[in-house]
Order: C-alpha cells, then sequence, then structure tokens
C-alpha cells in the first residue's frame, strides 16, 4: 500500500488531539516556561552580582558622618585612585562604582549585617588628621568581598600615585617602570549565553518529548486502545509514523516556547546584556537555533517511540526512559568544557553536535563543513532510531503479552525476504555517514604520516578498500543479517543488451554536464576548497600521471562504479522502491548519492554535490527503467573512468580544442552540443530497449 498523505494528515491530527488534550502535557508546554525561567532569572542574577561579575548598579559603601561621605567619596573620585591603563586594560578595562552613603538610625556595620550595604568604612581618627581606614565585609558574600578587594585596591593605588608625585619632586630624573601588555592568538568569542542557551534548550526539549511519547505508545497498550488502532485497515507504520510526528510537534512546540521564555525573561530582567557581552543575538541567530531544535525533535523523538514502542506500561516506559535522560546529560556537559569544538568525531557524535553547533552558532564561529556534517548525521540518526521504533511497533510487541526486547532487534528473522525494510534501510544509512566520515579521515590523517614512504598506487588502492569496507560490506552484512535474498536485493537481474549500449553511450555525454555543474559551482562561489587545497589537488593529479592507467581504472571507476551502485541503487533501491513510488525513490537515492560525495576526509567539497545528484538522477531512472543494477554499472564505470583519463591524459588532449577557451573552465560549446546529443541518444536507446518490459521478481 503506497503512502497516501491525506490519511497520513488525518492520522497525525488524532493522535496530536489525544496529546494535546492531556493536562499533563499542556503542564510541560505552557506552565514550566511560565514558572521556570523567571525563577531561573532571579537565582541567575542573584549569582552574578554576588560572584563579582561587572555590575551596571554601583557598590553602597556606609560610613558613620556626612563628613566621611565626602571625604571618602573623594579620595574614590580622585583620578589617582584609578588602575594604572595597563592594570585596568588586563582587568577587563571597566572601573567599578562606589556610591558612598551614611545609614540612617543604624551604625553602617549594623547596615552591612542587614545586607544593606555592600561594605562598611570605618575611619580611626589621629591627633591631627585621619590615620587609619577599616574596610569591614560579610562574609560568604561574594559580592561584599569583591566591593572589599576593589575599593582596599583603589586606596592603594592612589597611596602609590602619592609616593610617585613625592619621589619625583626629590629626583627629577626618576622614572617608574614602563609596564605595557599584550596577547597573541585569536580571542576566543562567545559568551555565557552562548554556552548555556543550547544546553537548557536541547534538556527542556527533551523532557516535552517523553510525556508524550510514553502515552502515545505504552500508554495506549495500557489503556487497552492500541489492540483496535492495530486492527484498523492501516499498515502498522502508518499508525507509528502519525504518533512519531505528533511527539515531534509536541517536542517543538516546546522548544519553541522555552525559546520565546527564555528570551522574554532575559529582556525584561537585564539579563541579556549581562550575559551575552559584546556579542548579540539576532533573529537569523533565533531562527537557525529553532531549525536545530526541530532536528533534535526529530532525532529525540525517534528515540525515544524506539524505546517505548515494547513497553507495557506506563511505569515499565519511564524505567527505560529515566537512565537514557540521564545518559543525555553527559554529552550535553561536555560541551560545557573548553577546547572541546565541532570537529572531527565529535562533528557526527549525536546530541554533541546539535549542542555544539548551536554554541556556535550564537558565539558566531559556525562553519560550513561542521554544520553540514552535524545535521546530516543526525537526519541518519533519526531516520535508524525511527526505523528501529518500526521494527519493534510492526512486531507482535503491540499486544499486552510481548516479551519482544532490544535483543530481539538483532535476531535474524525465521523467513527469507526479497528486498530490506524502510527502518532497516535507514539504519544502513545511518551506519554509512559516521563509518565513512571516521574511515576516510583516519585513512587521510596515516596516509599525510607515510605519505613518503608509501607509493601513490598503494594509497590508491587503500582508498579503494577504505570504500569496499564502508559502501560494500555495510549493506552486505545488514542482507546477510536481516535474510534478504541477494539477487532481488541487489537487483541482479540480467538487463537487455541494448540498455548496455545505452548506458555506454549516456556515459559518453555525461561526463561533460557533470564538468559543467563543477565549473558553475566555481563561478558563483559555491567551491569551498582553499588555494592550498586547490594547490595539493593539483599536485595529487602530477602524481597520478606516474600511475599506471589501469590502476586509476580500478580504483577511481571500477571500484566506484560497483559498490556504489550496489549500495545505492541495489540495496536502498530496493527498500524504497517498495514502499515510494518510483520518482521519489530515484529523487532520494540520488539526493543520499550527493552528499556522501560532499563529505571527503575533514573537506567539505560542497561543488560535488550538484553534479553527483545531477548523475545520481541519470543512473537512477536506468535502474528503473531496466530493473537491474548492471546498467548503472556500466554508466558509472565509463562516466568516471573518461574523467580519470582526462584528467591524466589533459596535457595530450589539447588538441582537441580545449585550450580554446580562453582562460575559462567550461567547455567549448561543440563539445556541450555533441554531449547533450549522445544523452538524448542513450537515454532513446535505454528506452526502445526496456519499453512494454517488467522484470519480475521470483516468489
Amino acid at each position: 500500500m503506497k503512502l497516501s498523505w491525506s490519511r497520513l494528515g488525518r492520522l497525525t491530527q488524532k493522535e496530536l488531539r489525544e496529546t494535546l488534550r492531556d493536562r499533563r502535557t499542556m503542564l510541560t508546554l505552557v506552565m514550566m516556561p511560565l514558572l521556570v525561567y523567571p525563577l531561573l532569572s532571579m537565582a541567575l542574577n542573584r549569582f552574578l552580582l554576588s560572584s563579582g561579575m561587572p555590575a551596571e548598579q554601583a557598590f553602597m559603601v556606609g560610613v558613620s558622618s556626612p563628613a566621611e561621605r565626602d571625604f571618602l567619596q573623594t579620595l574614590i573620585d580622585d583620578p589617582r585612585s584609578a588602575p594604572p591603563e595597563p592594570i585596568l586594560k588586563v582587568n577587563g578595562g571597566q572601573l567599578a562604582r562606589f556610591e558612598v552613603v551614611v545609614p540612617e538610625e543604624i551604625s553602617p556595620e549594623e547596615a552591612l549585617s542587614r545586607n544593606l550595604l555592600d561594605i562598611a568604612v570605618q575611619f580611626q581618627q589621629g591627633p591631627s588628621s585621619i590615620q587609619s581606614v577599616e574596610i569591614v565585609s560579610y562574609n560568604n558574600d561574594q559580592g561584599s568581598s569583591t566591593a572589599q578587594r576593589i575599593l582596599t585596591e583603589r586606596l592603594q593605588w592612589l597611596q602609590l600615585s602619592e609616593t610617585m608625585r613625592i619621589a619625583q619632586q626629590i629626583d627629577p630624573n626618576y622614572k617608574p617602570i614602563d609596564l605595557r601588555i599584550r596577547s597573541i592568538g585569536e580571542k576566543a568569542s562567545g559568551s555565557i549565553l552562548g554556552t548555556v542557551i543550547p544546553l537548557v534548550l536541547v534538556l527542556m526539549t527533551i523532557t516535552g518529548a517523553v510525556y508524550p511519547a510514553i502515552d502515545l505508545t505504552a500508554g495506549e497498550r495500557e489503556r487497552g486502545t492500541m489492540e483496535a488502532l492495530m486492527a484498523s485497515p492501516v499498515p502498522r507504520w502508518w499508525v507509528l509514523l502519525a504518533k512519531y510526528l505528533a511527539v515531534v510537534f509536541v517536542a517543538f512546540l516546546t522548544a519553541m516556547a522555552n525559546l520565546l521564555a527564555m528570551f522574554v525573561t532575559m529582556k525584561v530582567t537585564g539579563l541579556a546584556s549581562m550575559l551575552a557581552g559584546d556579542s548579540s543575538i539576532g533573529l537569523l541567530q533565533i531562527t537557525q537555533i529553532l531549525g536545530l531544535l526541530l532536528l533534535f525533535s526529530c532525532f529525540f523523538s525517534a528515540l525515544l517511540l524506539s524505546l517505548t514502542s515494547f513497553a507495557k506500561s506506563f511505569k515499565e516506559a519511564q524505567a527505560y526512559l529515566i537512565p537514557v535522560m540521564l545518559l543525555s546529560l553527559g554529552p550535553a556537559m561536555l560541551s560545557l568544557m573548553p577546547g572541546v569544538n565541532l570537529e572531527g568525531p565529535l562533528a557526527v557524535a549525536p546530541l554533541l553536535n546539535i549542542v555544539l553547533l548551536a554554541r556556535d552558532i550564537l558565539s558566531g564561529t559556525a562553519t560550513a563543513a561542521g554544520a553540514v556534517v552535524a545535521v546530516t548525521s543526525t537526519l541518519f540518526y533519526a531516520a535508524a532510531t525511527l526505523g528501529i521504533a518500526a521494527k519493534l511497533f510492526g512486531s507482535d510487541a503491540v499486544e499486552r503479552t510481548s516479551q519482544k526486547s532490544f535483543g530481539s532487534l538483532f535476531h535474524r528473522p525465521n523467513a527469507i525476504t526479497n528486498h530490506p525494510s524502510m527502518s532497516q534501510a535507514g539504519l544502513v544509512i545511518a551506519l554509512l555517514l559516521p563509518a565513512s566520515f571516521l574511515i576516510s579521515n583516519g585513512l587521510m590523517q596515516w596516509l599525510r604520516m607515510v605519505s613518503d614512504t608509501i607509493s601513490v598506487s598503494s594509497q590508491l588502492l587503500l582508498n579503494a578498500l577504505s570504500l569496499i569496507l564502508v559502501f560494500g560490506l555495510i549493506p552486505l552484512f545488514a542482507t546477510i543479517i536481516g535474510k534478504h535474498r541477494i539477487l532481488t536485493t541487489y537487483r541482479f537481474f540480467t538487463p537487455p543488451l541494448a540498455s548496455l549500449l545505452g548506458a555506454v553511450v549516456l556515459a559518453g555525454g555525461a561526463w561533460a554536464f557533470a564538468h559543467e555543474a563543477l565549473a558553475l559551482a566555481d563561478q558563483f562561489g559555491i567551491a569551498l576548497l582553499s588555494e592550498d587545497q586547490i594547490e595539493r589537488t593539483r599536485s595529487l593529479l602530477d602524481k597520478w600521471k606516474t600511475v599506471p592507467p589501469w590502476i586509476l581504472l580500478l580504483t577511481m571507476a571500477a571500484t566506484p562504479a560497483i559498490i556504489e551502485e550496489l549500495c545505492f541503487r541495489g540495496y536502498l533501491f530496493s527498500a524504497f522502491s517498495n514502499v515510494l513510488r518510483p520518482w521519489q525513490t530515484i529523487g532520494i537515492t540520488a539526493v543520499l548519492f550527493g552528499l556522501f560525495h560532499v563529505f571527503v576526509g575533514s573537506t567539505l567539497l560542497v561543488e560535488r554535490f550538484l553534479p553527483t545528484t545531477l548523475l545520481g538522477l541519470l543512473l537512477g531512472w536506468v535502474a528503473f527503467r531496466t530493473g537491474s543494477v548492471w546498467p548503472g554499472v556500466v554508466l558509472h564505470f565509463f562516466h568516471n573512468g573518461m574523467l580519470e583519463l582526462a584528467a591524466r591524459y589533459h596535457e595530450q588532449l589539447d588538441f582537441l580544442g580545449l585550450s580554446d577557451t580562453e582562460g575559462s573552465k567550461h567547455l567549448p560549446s561543440t563539445w556541450l552540443a555533441a554531449a547533450a546529443m549522445l544523452v538524448i541518444v542513450g537515454i532513446s536507446i535505454v528506452a526502445w530497449s526496456t519499453r512494454g518490459k517488467a522484470i519480475e521478481e521470483p516468489a
């Protein structure tokens, strides 16, 4: 049964109505933000004021008489009591303010003990002038201790200035040491606001998603309404998808309510300026944070549903989720540590990557590479956990007498199937990204260290081996564990012979348009490679000229053609085509194909997305028309082979007119016309060879 969006919408509305009617959901959604953030702001404001941070209000100083008040205020306001410029600069450049007052009817010390003053000052009178000044603070009050320290320093600076004046009168040649300060390295941007907000919002989003996830699964099972829902003429995974969308909606509403309440509270109480420092948070940053919260809601809602889909009661589901919420605090708190950046393995670490990305957005240090890796990996994790939930939800775990557990996920099914399910495909995709990211980064780091001792041919062979390990073995293991037929899963059907010829003709024209897409990306500034990276790429191409052509074709054409086609137009294509319409299957596999070509080691090659996605659309159409993976392998091989050989022998191909483009990176118009003709002819051959032909899968 194909997915009907209108029916899915009605199911989602039903689940939302049931969830939003519950008073506990509304309490989490509305009352918690309204109550929590004002209380937090008051506590935080008190903490910041008592921790010695620069405050807008002056420190209150109490003395015994108006004469002492005027005398002390004169000393404080004397320019000589201010620290010298280097000292002031190294302490942040802000001069603290003091207001001297005379308490009414009580002594300064008593006013200090009642928390009416920050410090009290007592003067000891001598025979003709003041002999000493005693500055009294209140124990266990950080603000009072800070005021005592600053006022003591100010009076000491005043004495030092007076001493320097007397010394220079005695010895006009006396000069003090010229003290200078400077800093090197890049100054860390950001603020307390940018560090704390992501953590608080993520934790509140988790809180908002917990109760709806439990109520819509274990709660319905406990109330006895799950069996009736499963008996309805709707696929079970549709029901799960509707519940998932309802949980995501409530979690995102909770995140929005918390974000709004937080910013309004900080704006009203003045904490925003105190916490933000020199940085400011604009509408664009708030919109980006909302997008990240929506993404995190999608991931964590799927995780919660995968846990609650086999719980038989509300209390059992709570017992499952409490450890998960506690474990979530670990990576969330890790983001507060200095030196933890969104790079390397942390860019694909669940939950931590979203918190780090939100922190970088608020501090203005977010990079495109880290953002794309974090967002893409989280999307894949959401798909994988939703797939796990679908497997549990679609089994006998919906019954009261279910004995299912997470161990059942790793048990091989009894029946052999023709193709993997959507949930299994989502799990494979989620495994592909971190595995590819870690293996490619590790391999590139190792090759940099041993590049002088290992040949270029060996480096190319290792790259091909890493491709096999990730995109070859992971789908193969999933096929074996899931008991799927190799023939139908990888679509090893025999295609019409003419379609293979059409694939070759298509490759003869498609490579030119892939080249044009790269040239357009460079023309519009989409390419993110630096000059140093471009120079390293050119030197790498020069090294390839020393490699035998057969190794170049084996590692850069044959291996990607076979392994990538078996993964994308084989395993994933067969999984998606069982549920989605043909154009949806072609489009999704093409976008995934393009995304995986963007991540190359630690470099984000955005310019590769458009050409590889266009090639993926062409390969998907050929796979759909022929019903086989082999024409796509042929097309992919000849496409890559011509590009690699052209890069290797580009100097020998100048006679073909490539040097007559007057410095332009675009191909000559005659080449593009010939390539377009080849593409049209190739498409015609494939369409003619598959007219009226339908390949049937064996029973």
